[in-house]
């Protein structure tokens, strides 16, 4: 496949559920899901790995749009773990291994510190953690200090400087705990706005946004390095309509 003809959906993901988990909320229609189930991911990537997909991380696709490495020739797909959550690690992560994938997860670094109570409903990964998935070649970005939505942070009162705030402490907390610079961000719940961009730019090489449903989006050679488009993977992500968007590629 050449270069412009390259399609390359990135699949997100929050939580993954061991199938016996008594904290696994209801799954209500009409309302946001953030998670899914061990035996429904585990399913979801063996079908990849027979379908011929290899997984590309955040810091190499950034790459790839800067036009500094080459992906021709390969069948792609990115796949996301936003907010650093334990189950990622306990559940995905093995299974990840066993099928050679790699993925990005983008952290909310006062969570990882062990701060952050109000998010503390499930529990998250903290720097040991982590350290683990960076060693094994897993991709760290960053999604802000606190995961405060961050086109509303910028209309407040000095809201340049809280959302800059929100952007350099996270790439700090990073770099100091794990030694990598964090290259590629995540905005919270998909809130963008322009002004915030601007502030993005001055500290990272790419940004993903992200969408509440499964539906086809997909990121090429022209996509906006700063407007990665992402579909969000849960529960409410029927397995027909996974095969068949991703069948298209």
């Amino acid at each position: 496949m050449a270069e412009a003809e390259i399609k390359i959906p990135i699949l997100c993901y929050h939580r993954v559920h061991s199938d016996d988990d008594a904290n696994t909320p209801t799954v209500r229609s009409g309302q946001y899901c953030g998670h899914v189930t061990e035996s429904i991911f585990r399913k979801q990537m063996r079908w990849l790995a027979e379908n011929g997909f290899s997984t590309v991380k955040h810091c190499v696709l950034s790459e790839w749009l800067a036009g500094k490495v080459s992906l021709a020739g390969k069948k792609l797909v990115a796949i996301d773990f936003d907010d650093n959550r334990l189950n990622v690690f306990e559940n995905a992560f093995p299974i990840m291994e066993e099928f050679g994938f790699k993925a990005t997860v983008f952290v909310i670094s006062e969570l990882a510190d062990g701060n952050l109570p109000e998010m503390q409903q499930f529990p998250a990964m903290d720097w040991t953690h982590l350290s683990r998935l960076r060693n094994v070649g897993w991709c760290i970005g960053s999604h802000t200090a606190t995961h405060k939505n961050l086109a509303e942070l910028y209309q407040t009162t000095g809201g340049a400087e809280k959302v800059e705030w929100e952007l350099a402490h996270s790439q700090q907390q990073i770099k100091q705990n794990l030694g990598v610079d964090a290259i590629n961000f995540a905005y919270p719940n998909g809130n963008w706005s322009e002004d915030v961009e601007s502030i993005v730019k001055k500290y990272y090489k790419s940004a993903r946004l992200w969408q509440n449903e499964f539906s086809m989006c997909f990121n090429t050679k022209s996509t906006d390095p700063y407007r990665l488009v992402a579909m969000n993977i849960s529960m409410q992500t029927s397995e027909d309509n996974f095969k068949n968007i991703l069948s298209s590629l």
